[in-house]
């Protein structure tokens, strides 16, 4: 699991380096919520969860791993910290979908499992914002521009989903060890 959970950490790094730029937004469109919501749903729940820890704690570290190469602990209190707590929820929610069945079951509801963890994101994110911002202006300034971009990195996620976890575990049998 911790071997998994720590390539899942390295995508979700990397993932963090393609960013957009949107305007009015706080902070930049990244990738990395759709490898969060991929390491939930391949890994379950505990290796998913797990995969966010070590790329959060990789980043408070000190090691560039957050969107546009941020580092250290104080990102975790700035504009972006609430979308870095939200990973771990998005990713343990898909994990318990997974580990349960409920996200394989239903083929065609994968987008919108992919959906609900993005709001779960974006709710987080635009949580923490309102500390400084107010309500208003993080909703505004927090969730509207991410909402198209978030459907299309959900449906990417959706895509990948199936075979990614098929991948695990396969793996996971040849190795004779338990992924979740």
């Amino acid at each position: 699991k911790a071997v998994l959970a720590a390539i899942a950490a390295a995508f979700i790094a990397i993932a963090a380096r393609i960013t957009i730029a949107l305007p009015g937004a706080e902070i930049p469109a990244t990738l990395q919520t759709a490898a969060v919501l991929l390491a939930g749903a391949a890994l379950g729940a505990n290796a998913g969860g797990m995969a966010i820890v070590f790329y959060l704690m990789l980043g408070v570290l000190g090691f560039p791993v957050f969107a546009d190469g941020a580092s250290g602990g104080t990102v975790l209190f700035g504009p972006s910290g609430g979308y870095l707590l939200g990973f771990w929820f998005a990713a343990v929610m898909l994990g318990i979908a997974s580990d349960t069945g409920w996200l394989w079951r239903y083929p065609l509801l994968l987008p919108l499992w992919m959906m609900a963890a993005h709001v779960i994101i974006l709710l987080f994110g635009a949580g923490l914002l309102s500390f400084s911002l107010g309500i208003t202006a993080a909703w505004f300034n927090g969730v509207t521009p991410f909402l198209l971009g978030g459907v299309a990195k959900s449906m990417l996620a959706a895509l990948l989903a199936y075979p990614c976890y098929g991948l695990i575990r396969a793996l996971a049998r040849q190795s004779g060890k338990e992924v979740t």
